[in-house]
């Protein structure tokens, strides 16, 4: 119920939503905004899990949209190392492998154990607007439109992202294998078109439309 034109009351609840985190689309199974003030900063209560797994994983929201606190889980519970496994490579980390020691030692880095969730930390600390992971198999995908299986960890990447400008928008992604990097610059020609430069192991030019829809 509305009270006034910047302020709400009620609870608005969501299903068949999707949540973005670690580079992997999650499923939304419970997702609750509760407003009782301000209309820009609703209490959250959101549980997203990523899909096709044998272990139960994902990521709990909570706080307000301001500041929101998200945080790991799993069902049942494992350790802050297993989740991130589960939940950037699809599998358990407890069979080792140098490139999933080094994923997740990089991803509980991004957590921020000292406060402020897990993003905002190290991206503040080196003035970037991104710094993001995301988990690879060969076998089944497991990118981040959310799709998964088993398999070996082959293709997991680190990504730092800056915007020069409000059409300019550069990113810096490599391998923690180790391989090549590409640095990507993105130019907004409209709210629709995007040229996208693309340079490392292969050079492209793309020009990117995007139709958004409900």
């Amino acid at each position: 119920m509305r009270e006034r034109s910047d302020r709400l009351n009620g609870t608005l609840r969501t299903s068949l939503g999707t949540y973005k985190a670690y580079g992997q689309q999650l499923d939304i199974e419970e997702g609750v905004l509760r407003f009782s003030g301000p209309y820009d900063n609703p209490a959250l209560d959101i549980l997203a899990i990523r899909p096709n797994l044998t272990q139960r994983v994902g990521v709990q929201i909570s706080g307000t949209a301001l500041l929101p606190v998200v945080r790991l889980y799993a069902d049942p519970d494992l350790p802050d190392s297993e989740k991130l496994a589960w939940l950037l490579l699809g599998r358990s980390g407890a069979n080792g492998g140098a490139e999933a020691a080094m994923l997740q030692q990089a991803a509980l880095a991004l957590l921020g154990k000292k406060g402020g969730g897990i993003s905002g930390g190290l991206a503040d600390a080196f003035g970037l607007d991104e710094i993001s992971l995301r988990g690879g198999t060969n076998g089944e995908t497991t990118a981040a439109n959310g799709t998964s299986g088993t398999g070996t960890a082959t293709g997991a990447t680190v990504t730092l992202g800056k915007r020069l400008s409000r059409d300019f928008y550069v990113a810096y992604e490599r391998s923690l294998a180790g391989t090549v990097g590409t640095l990507s610059i993105f130019y907004d020609l409209s709210r629709r078109f995007t040229l996208r430069a693309q340079t490392g192991e292969q050079s492209a030019v793309d020009l990117i439309f995007t139709l958004r829809y409900d």
